[in-house]
């Protein structure tokens, strides 16, 4: 007896492609695509240059995860969608048809076709980006020359990683960063009291901050900005911005001049009314920010949304729910962000585990067998590196002013 059900495929297994996997109904056929076999917790990344968290830490078995929803995986890349032939191609040679797709293809590393940037610069886009930074730093380290960094890029990603490189090598003699980023303040589009707290914890140390500017080029052993002027650098970290995946242009579901695929407000791509796009690739009509938690929402309503479209049912519309932000800064600082809002405190770094342990455990939901040891490991190194030394710490935390509990009210700018 033929197979009746409706076939829909999944282009990408990040946060939003693989939230759709896991809510998709077993009544499909649902096919997931992506190149690697682990799906990879990217918003802690920046732990992997002080050691407080491990590849293995921050990986999950994506082929487990899916197979245990019911569904296919598929370790392959996508090189042609056609949506409007419901067809798409892979690079192992591979062709699938489907009454439905969800586009979840991410989003890139942008050099912004900068000179030496590809050829010398590190990205910060994956665990192993960041063991390659890691490694990087503690070969430096260990040959006792001064340590010159220069991060690109005063984003969350940059003051992060900023972040882990004071927790781990602050002490290091010869240690400097200079971070550059184009905007007027660091953390552009948060609240500025964010630029004056940074600034003010790294007062202590060899951190210049080179804001309103930007990079033209990157050599070896040097920066050169805008104005000419070269920075020495030993270890240039580039994390200023994103690129749209080709496929989107490629497919038709990115028209030019855009670079993103335009959605409707219930991410159904406003190209083909086959595909729902998702996560960082989507262009919203009102914009939201290419962030995890709310490509884990997009993730939901597209699975919801695809089996509506399937049945003839009405769409749903993304509401992007009011999230507050917490940005880690080593163990100097950690910030929660909401709104016009910012709450100050070391204690929350807690919280910040606290989410990344739950959802992660949310990514692989029952405990999948093989992720048993994984787990355990995330728990434990959790309690050794970041729950114990802020438990311990809290005795004389009302003694230290500069680690209270504050609520900074930022301009309206």
């Amino acid at each position: 007896m033929p197979d009746k059900r409706k076939r829909i495929a999944i282009v990408g297994g990040n946060f939003a492609g693989l939230t759709a996997a896991i809510k998709l109904s077993r009544r499909h056929e649902v096919t997931l695509i992506d190149p690697s076999r682990h799906f990879e917790w990217m918003p802690n990344i920046h732990e992997i240059l002080s050691s407080v968290k491990t590849p293995q830490a921050l990986r999950l078995d994506r082929a487990a995860i899916v197979e245990q929803a019911g569904h296919r995986f598929l370790r392959d890349r996508v090189t042609v969608l056609e949506p409007a032939q419901h067809r798409l191609a892979t690079a192992a040679g591979r062709t699938l048809e489907f009454d439905a797709c969800i586009v979840a293809v991410g989003a890139l590393w942008n050099t912004h076709h900068i000179p030496g940037v590809a050829r010398h610069a590190l990205p910060f886009r994956a665990v192993a980006d960041g063991l390659a930074v890691e490694k990087r730093l503690h070969t430096l380290a260990q040959q006792g020359k001064p340590l010159r960094i220069v991060i690109a890029g005063a984003g969350i990603s940059g003051i992060e990683a900023l972040g882990e490189i004071l927790r781990r090598h602050r002490d290091d003699a010869g240690m400097s960063v200079e971070v550059v980023e184009a905007g007027t303040r660091l953390l552009p589009g948060l609240p500025s009291s964010l630029d004056t707290g940074l600034r003010r914890l790294c007062e202590p140390f060899a951190v210049k901050y080179r804001t309103g500017t930007t990079i033209a080029g990157v050599a070896a052993k040097s920066v050169r900005l805008a104005d000419g002027t070269r920075l020495r650098s030993d270890l240039t970290l580039w994390t200023a911005g994103l690129a749209a995946p080709a496929l989107l242009r490629e497919s038709g579901l990115a028209r030019p001049p855009q670079v993103w695929a335009g959605v409707h407000q219930t991410l159904q791509s406003r190209q083909f009314d086959n595909c729902f796009v998702v996560g960082d690739a989507a262009a919203l009509p009102h914009e939201v920010g290419k962030q995890a938690f709310h490509a884990i929402d997009m993730g939901a309503l597209a699975a919801a949304n695809v089996e509506r479209f399937l049945d003839g049912r009405a769409l749903k519309e993304f509401k992007p729910a009011p999230k507050p932000l917490l940005i880690a800064f080593g163990d100097l600082q950690t910030y929660l962000v909401a709104g016009r809002w910012v709450l100050a405190s070391r204690v929350l770094a807690g919280a910040k585990e606290g989410v990344y342990q739950v959802l992660m455990a949310q990514m692989a939901p029952g405990c999948v067998v093989s992720e048993l040891p994984a787990a355990s490991g995330r728990l434990w190194q959790s309690w050794r590196k970041l729950a114990r030394p802020q438990l311990l710490s809290l005795a004389g935390f009302r003694k230290r002013p500069e680690h209270r509990t504050r609520r900074l009210a930022a301009p309206s700018g």
